[in-house]
């Protein structure tokens, strides 16, 4: 039993999980991470498969601006980042138009924010502060924007936080090489070389704890430790399927105060590019296409530009994901080539006929994540306080939902509470 004995066990492989046990095992602390899965990650997941001509991200894809610790990362895996530059389109009654960023009218809408003295649901801001004709379009790309990006709900997303958002953050965009894989791998070879242990396919059940005293018991062991990080995604806490004894209600209610978005992601990988052919199309030059938006049941859509790959990744986030929640992969994908017979007026028979290959994963309906990322909330900060403060030094609590900021959602997010956890851990020994 002493074998199963440690200073700290992890709960969670994801990028917070891991960069917490790479400090931990730098600081000489036992530790050992217990994932679910059969694989490290958790929401991070390029995915090979021979039908597929290049890994795709399943989970995170984008670095979104110059964030320090992916960077730093980034550099230490031996990769680069790879921006993206393409353009933007916009489907609507009137066809395909360019549009210059992801927000029209954008200093229109920067004026209203200046009105908001106080927190409201960006609901409420539509409703007192974009009103009228003239705000018609920024209405409607607003709403779309907090319901697809932050996978939010619009009654219960910060008004602050978006504005927040919106103004401070860099606008650009990128890709790891070789995907967020490589900063996986690095970190779990930093732990890994310097003793961490790990546990997959250990879904965790119960956690027993008194003062410096951890019982963990998964579906397969019991393990033991001093301490306890638990690092699993924000949809885990909220569902209480781990259960704590003696419990924490004022933890499990604080959790349940935050918002953690709903996402389907679909990756259809094609023997062409059929979109930059305008002989096919018969619409606007999108051999630079990199987002299009639109009203149709999969509004969101991307390509690797600027790599050539033939492959389209379909998004749903928010709202719309919800809608689809109980819909099996291959209702999904119709709907996804009706959408796209209908931006690029080619007949769905023919779209299907260069379909090579394709993946479509609901973050809703995995049980080890129940939902996508966090977005903030009106006063979520005093709820993730508390969910960061740990308990007699014994337990604590990290993960990208438990970061205050813009970058709150993101792997940035996640490493940032996983570094500062682990130094937290460090300190109470």
């Amino acid at each position: 039993m002493r074998n199963n004995h440690f200073d700290v066990l992890i709960i969670g492989g994801g990028a917070a999980g891991l960069m917490a046990a790479v400090e931990l095992v730098k600081a000489g602390k036992k530790t050992a991470i217990l994932e679910a899965r059969n694989r490290l990650g958790g929401r991070i997941h390029s995915f090979e498969n021979d039908d597929f001509t290049i890994p795709v991200e399943l989970g995170a894809e984008f670095v979104h601006g110059d964030l320090k610790i992916t960077q730093m990362l980034v550099k230490k895996a031996g990769t680069g980042l790879q921006k993206i530059n393409g353009s933007l389109w916009q489907k609507g009654k009137n066809g395909l138009q360019e549009q210059e960023d992801f927000i029209e009218d954008f200093n229109l809408l920067e004026k209203k924010f200046k009105e908001v003295k106080e927190d409201i649901p960006v609901s409420e801001f539509i409703k007192q502060h974009l009103q009228g004709e003239e705000f018609d379009k920024v209405r409607i790309t607003i709403q779309n924007y907090v319901e697809g990006y932050y996978a939010a709900d619009i009654n219960k997303a910060s008004t602050l936080a978006l504005c927040e958002e919106l103004t401070t953050s860099d606008d650009m965009q990128y890709r790891i090489e070789g995907g967020y894989k490589k900063l996986i791998d690095y970190l779990y070879n930093e732990a890994d070389q310097r003793g961490c242990i790990f546990y997959l396919s250990q879904p965790v059940k119960s956690i027993n704890w008194q003062k410096n005293k951890i019982e963990v018991i998964t579906t397969a062991k019991t393990f033991l430790s001093s301490k306890l990080l638990v690092t699993v995604p924000l949809g885990v806490l909220q569902s209480e399927t781990i259960t704590f004894s003696p419990a924490l209600p004022n933890k499990m209610a604080e959790a349940k105060n935050l918002g953690f978005g709903p996402v389907i992601k679909l990756l259809l990988q094609f023997d062409k590019a059929f979109w930059r052919e305008q002989d096919l199309t018969q619409q606007k030059d999108l051999k630079k296409f990199s987002f299009l938006f639109s009203d149709e049941p999969i509004p969101t859509w991307w390509t690797q530009f600027p790599d050539q790959v033939p492959l389209l990744t379909g998004w749903l986030g928010g709202p719309h994901a919800e809608k689809l929640k109980n819909d099996s992969d291959e209702e999904i994908l119709q709907k996804a080539l009706q959408t796209l017979e209908a931006i690029f007026s080619i007949q769905q028979s023919r779209i299907k006929q260069w379909l090579k290959a394709w993946k479509i994963i609901n973050w809703m309906n995995d049980r080890y994540s129940n939902g996508a990322y966090a977005y903030e909330v009106v006063n979520g900060k005093m709820s993730r306080e508390i969910l960061n403060q740990p308990v007699d030094n014994t337990l604590f609590f990290a993960g990208e939902a438990l970061h205050s900021g813009p970058e709150i959602g993101t792997v940035e997010a996640a490493l940032i509470s996983g570094h500062q956890t682990a130094q937290s851990l460090i300190a109470s020994f």
